[in-house]
C-alpha cells in the first residue's frame, strides 16, 4: 500500500511539473521577459535561459513520473526548485504587488503571484511527504543508465524544437513604409471620448498601437513594461483599441498601468493612424514615422539610441 501511494504521488507531482513546463512553451516570450525583469538575463540570452529552465522542469517531471532517483536526487532538487520559485514570487509581490500572471503555467492557466506561492508550498509539502514514504528505486541500474540520458537530452531540446528562437512574430507589418506624417491629431478629435493626456504630435515618442483582445499585443506590452522598468526615461505611449470593459484586465495582466495610455475608440480613425497590422510600434518624431517594429523585434538599445539622436 505504501509503495502504491508513493508511485501515485510521484506520478501526480511529476505530471504537474510536465504540464507546467509544456504550458510555458507557447507563447514563451512572457516567460523569457521574466528573466530580463529580475536581471538574470539580457534580451539576447533570455530565450536560451528560458528554454533551459523549461527543459530542467520537464526533465524533473519525467524523473518523478518514472520514479527515478527519488530519495537520492529528484525530490531534493524539486524542493530546491520550488523554493527558488517562491523566492522569485515573493520578490515580485514586494516589487509590483500581487498583480499580473505569475507564469507558473504560462498563459494557459493564469494565476496571481500569491496563488503561485500557495501552489508551490502545497507541492513542497507533497514532496516532503513523498520523500518519507518512498522506498528504494525499483528500476534496474541498466535501465536507469539508458533512460536517464535520453530523457535529459530530449527535455533540454524540447523548447528549441517546439518553439525555435527568432520565431517570426508579425509577417504583415510593412517596415519599409516610413518617413510619412501620421495623423495623430485624430486621437484628439471631438469624436474621441478619450484623448491622450500629453501632446504626441511634438517631439519624439514610442507609440504602440495595441488591441485589448490581441494576444500578441499583450505579449508586446509585457516586453515594453520590462523595458520601461529598466529605463523609465523611455517615453512609451499605448494607443489601445477594443471594448472598454477589457481595459482594466489588459493593464493588470500586462502590469502596464504606469505607462501613459488612452482608449482609442472607432475603427475608421484607428486604421488611418495605426494601419491594419497589430501590434505595431512606431518611432515618431514630430508626427513623422521614423521607424516601425513589432513586439518581438522591438529593441531597447535601438530605442535608447534613437531617442538620444
Amino acid at each position: 500500500m505504501k509503495k502504491i501511494l508513493s508511485i501515485l504521488l510521484s506520478i501526480s507531482i511529476g505530471s504537474l511539473f510536465i504540464v507546467s513546463a509544456a504550458t510555458k512553451i507557447y507563447p514563451m516570450e512572457p516567460f523569457e521577459y521574466q528573466f530580463v525583469d529580475i536581471g538574470l538575463a539580457t534580451w539576447k540570452t533570455a530565450p536560451y535561459i528560458a528554454r533551459f529552465f523549461i527543459g530542467i522542469e520537464f526533465f524533473l517531471g519525467m524523473l518523478l513520473v518514472f520514479n527515478l532517483f527519488l530519495r537520492k536526487f529528484t525530490i531534493k532538487f524539486a524542493i530546491a526548485l520550488l523554493i527558488a520559485f517562491c523566492v522569485y514570487l515573493v520578490y515580485r509581490i514586494i516589487l509590483d504587488g500581487n498583480v499580473g500572471n505569475c507564469g507558473c503555467f504560462g498563459e494557459a492557466i493564469k494565476m496571481s503571484p500569491l496563488e503561485g506561492i500557495i501552489k508551490n508550498v502545497v507541492l513542497i509539502i507533497s514532496c516532503i511527504a513523498l520523500y518519507f514514504i518512498t522506498e528504494k528505486d525499483f528500476w534496474k541500474p541498466i535501465f536507469k543508465k539508458i533512460i536517464t540520458p535520453i530523457m535529459f537530452i530530449g527535455s533540454m531540446c524540447l523548447g528549441f524544437f517546439i518553439y525555435p528562437i527568432d520565431t517570426v512574430f508579425s509577417s504583415t507589418l510593412d517596415k519599409t513604409s516610413i518617413n510619412y506624417r501620421v495623423p495623430l491629431e485624430l486621437m484628439y478629435s471631438e469624436t474621441q471620448q478619450y484623448k491622450p493626456s500629453i501632446d504626441l504630435t511634438k517631439g519624439k515618442h514610442i507609440i504602440a498601437f495595441l488591441s485589448l483582445s490581441c494576444p500578441h499585443c499583450k505579449i508586446a506590452a509585457q516586453k515594453m513594461n520590462v523595458m520601461h522598468k529598466k529605463n523609465p526615461s523611455i517615453n512609451f505611449y499605448f494607443a489601445l483599441n477594443g471594448d472598454e470593459e477589457k481595459l482594466k484586465d489588459f493593464l493588470e495582466e500586462t502590469n502596464t498601468k504606469d505607462i501613459p495610455h488612452h482608449l482609442f475608440l472607432g475603427p475608421e480613425n484607428w486604421l488611418k493612424v495605426a494601419g491594419i497590422s497589430l501590434p505595431v510600434i512606431m518611432y515618431i518624431d514630430n508626427s513623422i514615422v521614423a521607424k516601425k517594429t513589432n513586439g518581438i523585434e522591438i529593441d531597447q538599445n535601438d530605442i535608447e539610441t534613437w531617442l538620444k539622436k
